[in-house]
């Protein structure tokens, strides 16, 4: 029957918490764990189903890390530090022996992360060491930096899962390994950091930013969408990793640095369509704003316009004709206008009006222009 191998455990630290009690000092802590190491053993060579394996020893490592935790913040007696060295010891058998049923996403204890800090702090002093004196960008550097300062800070608010601490170990080595001191040093450490999937948001930004940097380069809209697909596509062609990441809630590097690039192509190409579409231009009125709405009221009261909504018309003149002191006229002006006319603007438009007249008399009326001119001419001369 499957059970709680630490239970003992728990329980000596409840009384511990509430009295005096040293039971916990009286047991040999390395016989103890070792006897739950077989325990564990036994359970693999048993019937169970793996489903339920896989939950017994989730079960296991979540109370081994409750436990780890709960003594991260009690007091550091030695009895409390002999039994944390054998809690993290017992984290180590279970992901040596049994790792096809250890919970690599489960948050690791606070211990755990300062044991790995400690652990690879020689590799993160040498690592600061090269990153200071390498030939890479200073943005690029500083978004590196930026993480391993991050790494090394114990806290609530980022806590990080045994897949992340075992996947920063790994960047770490690796980046001791790359040349950033050739010319091609920025391209070396993007290269390798995209490749495995370093989503952390600073070196986001920087990927943005290095794009948007170059992309000044192109003057054209049709250059500039050229670059971002092309972008996009060497973006895309990067294998992605799998379940390995800097953040593993986070999306991957690749999906948001592609789906960016994206967002960058559609916001480009509507501009591009913006500026292809060919501006009509306004034709210019020898008409003050007042003397053009006065001219739209009479046609809207003569019913010229095929519809009564106002508005619309206004917008319509607004867009295509220009007056003689407004090179852009708003269709508020021009509803402000309509409705205040005064006798001296009414007084210029029928002057026009009336030459207008005059026009068409004398362009398609000849002969009743003659005989009103003879007439006047023999109604002078009595």
């Amino acid at each position: 029957m499957l059970k709680n191998e630490l239970k003992d455990i728990e329980e000596i630290l409840i009384e511990q918490e509430y009295s005096d009690s040293t039971r916990i000092a009286q047991i040999n802590l390395e016989t103890h764990f070792g006897q739950i190491c077989k325990a564990w053993e036994a359970v693999i060579f048993s019937n169970t189903p793996e489903d339920t394996l896989v939950r017994y020893f989730h079960y296991h490592l979540d109370i081994i890390s409750t436990i780890s935790n709960t003594l991260s913040n009690s007091h550091d007696s030695e009895t409390n530090v002999l039994l944390q060295n054998e809690l993290l010891a017992l984290i180590d058998h279970l992901r040596k022996y049994h790792f096809n049923y250890f919970n690599e996403d489960a948050i690791a204890p606070i211990a755990y992360h300062q044991r790995s800090i400690e652990q690879w702090s020689e590799d993160v002093r040498l690592l600061k060491s090269k990153l200071k004196k390498a030939q890479i960008s200073a943005e690029l550097k500083t978004s590196v930096c930026k993480w391993v300062e991050e790494l090394n800070e114990i806290n609530y608010s980022r806590r990080y899962s045994f897949r992340e601490i075992s996947y920063s170990k790994y960047i770490i080595e690796q980046m001791l390994l790359i040349d950033i001191f050739s010319d091609k040093a920025d391209n070396n450490l993007i290269s390798f950091l995209s490749s495995a999937n370093f989503n952390h948001l600073a070196f986001l930004v920087y990927r943005q930013n290095k794009i948007r940097k170059e992309l000044e380069a192109f003057i054209s809209y049709e250059d500039k969408i050229n670059y971002l697909a092309n972008q996009k596509v060497i973006v895309l062609s990067f294998p992605e990793m799998k379940n390995l990441a800097y953040n593993i809630s986070w999306p991957s590097l690749k999906t948001m640095l592609g789906d960016w690039l994206q967002e960058e192509i559609l916001l480009t190409e509507k501009s591009l369509s913006k500026r292809s579409e060919i501006a009509i231009p306004k034709i210019p009125l020898e008409l003050s704003v007042a003397h053009l709405s006065c001219l739209i009221r009479l046609l809207f009261e003569e019913s010229v316009f095929a519809t009564q909504n106002l508005q619309f018309i206004f917008k319509g003149f607004a867009g295509h004709y220009q007056s003689k002191r407004q090179a852009v006229i708003s269709p508020g002006s021009l509803s402000k206008e309509f409705y205040s006319i005064d006798q001296h603007t009414a007084a210029r438009v029928r002057d026009l009006l009336q030459r207008m007249v005059l026009r068409i008399n004398r362009n398609f009326f000849p002969m009743a222009v003659a005989i009103n001119a003879t007439v006047l001419s023999y109604l002078n001369t009595r």
